[in-house]
């Protein structure tokens, strides 16, 4: 999956940014580690050599935890005691040396994937307890190398771009998982932060735009969407301005796509857009045909107007002829 691959290229990056100062705080820890106060304040100073970590504290073998919640600007007493033992990154194999880092998990205080650094902490061979950092997974770059464009690692179908087909066209695993896939990405488009997502049928990919990132996109394959993880990167939020596409228009529209790529085996739909900000939508047919329009314009067109061929026939009728 790409969120797996992503989040593993992303902790590669941490580890080794991690791996020195955790264990020099593990020492500082250790002579501190039956008092509090001190143990707080050893934690507050070493938060700011920790590269992009939001949370810091101590945790004992039982479970509980020792520490207060130390951020950047606070330390809060109030967490000490409360019982981790059933959170994510302490269940399983857990480090008696050195530091190791967690799966990715949804942080119950911030409700962001993150992911959590455990540092052991030893004396005289004898396991004290942990040192936990906690890193949002948005918050962390990415390795250099890392593959940004995925196009290449996506397994296409068969295209029919700039091909009129006179039989059925072939289907993709898009049009196999089609009534799946557009109730997740109406989901997505409706409660999660997607402004703007590319339906891709024959390629059987989908690419997303997120308000926490607009000037960037992922692309998806179609099993990529279909598995849960993918709600943990882009969990619920609200826009926090009016979007021009109304909350309940974003399924009718995955419907009519859903539609236009169903029901005629010449002139069918091989890709769509929908954008809910400026409420524009993009078709890309068979014959190579594209259409920009207004959601409220592309909700009215019967059917019909789309299998009437005649509105294509300055792309089929008169194919360009190459040089």
């Amino acid at each position: 999956m790409w969120c797996k691959e992503t989040v593993s290229h992303k902790k590669k990056l941490l580890a080794s940014l991690l791996k020195a100062p955790m264990a020099k705080l593990a020492g500082q820890a250790c002579t501190c580690w039956d008092n509090t106060e001190q143990l707080n304040r050893t934690l507050q100073a070493s938060l700011c050599k920790l590269p992009h970590c939001q949370l810091l504290y101590a945790i004992a073998t039982a479970g509980n935890q020792l520490s207060a919640n130390i951020t950047r600007n606070n330390i809060d007493n109030t967490w000490r005691g409360q019982d981790l033992s059933a959170r994510p990154y302490l269940q399983g194999i857990l480090p008696f040396q050195g530091m190791t880092l967690s799966a990715a998990y949804l942080s119950q205080r911030s409700m962001q994937p993150c992911i959590t650094a455990l540092q052991a902490i030893v004396e005289a061979d004898r396991l004290l307890g942990f040192i936990a950092a906690d890193f949002n997974i948005k918050d962390l770059p990415n390795m250099s190398g890392t593959p940004l464009q995925r196009m290449q690692h996506l397994r296409t179908g068969n295209s029919l771009a700039g091909q009129q087909s006179d039989k059925a066209h072939d289907r993709s695993p898009a049009d196999h998982h089609i009534d799946s896939l557009i109730q997740v990405l109406a989901t997505l488009m409706q409660e999660h932060g997607v402004f703007h997502s590319t339906l891709h049928f024959d390629s059987a990919c989908v690419s997303l735009w997120c308000l926490d990132d607009p000037l960037d996109y992922q692309v998806y394959s179609v099993a990529e969407i279909l598995k849960p993880e993918l709600f943990l990167r882009y969990p619920k939020r609200s826009y926090g301005r009016p979007s021009l596409l109304a909350n309940d228009k974003v399924p009718q529209v995955f419907s009519q796509l859903k539609a236009l790529r169903q029901s005629d085996d010449t002139v069918y739909l091989r890709s769509g857009s929908v954008n809910i900000i400026n409420a524009r939508i993009g078709l890309t047919f068979s014959c190579d045909d594209i259409h920009y329009m207004d959601a409220e314009e592309f909700l009215n067109h019967e059917l019909t107007h789309w299998l009437d061929h005649d509105i294509f026939n300055n792309k089929t009728a008169n194919p360009t002829t190459p040089n």
